[in-house]
C-alpha cells in the first residue's frame, strides 16, 4: 500500500514559509518521496503503521492549510500514468514489480 499526503499550505509571510519548509522536511525525513510539489507518498506494510504515520502527521500539521491523506494500493498505484503537454505520450511513474538486489 502506499500512503499519499496531498497538502496545500499558506506562502504568504515569512511564518507560513517557515512552516511549509518544516512540514516539507517531516515528511522527506520520515521517508515520503514528493510525487509533485505537493503530494508525497510512502509505502505502507500493513494497517498498524498506517496508524502509527497517521499520526506523526497530524502531529505535524500546521494551524493553517489543510492535508489530505489518500491509502491506495500498490497496483493502484502502478497504474497511475502521467500525462503533460511537454511529452506527448504518458509515462508509467510506477511498477508492481518487484527488485530485489543484493
Amino acid at each position: 500500500m502506499r500512503l499519499l499526503v496531498f497538502f496545500d499550505l499558506p506562502v504568504s509571510t515569512a511564518t507560513d514559509r517557515k512552516n511549509y519548509r518544516k512540514f516539507r522536511k517531516f515528511l522527506i525525513e520520515n521517508g515520503y518521496l514528493m510525487v509533485q510539489y505537493s503530494i508525497y507518498a510512502k509505502i505502507i506494510l500493513n494497517h498498524s503503521v498506517l496508524s502509527y504515520q497517521k499520526k506523526k502527521i497530524v502531529d505535524q500539521i500546521p494551524k493553517k492549510g489543510t492535508v489530505d491523506l489518500l491509502l491506495v494500493t500498490e497496483k493502484q498505484y502502478a497504474g497511475m500514468e502521467r500525462v503533460t503537454s511537454i511529452k506527448k505520450d504518458t509515462e508509467q511513474i510506477a511498477s508492481i514489480e518487484r527488485i530485489i538486489e543484493l
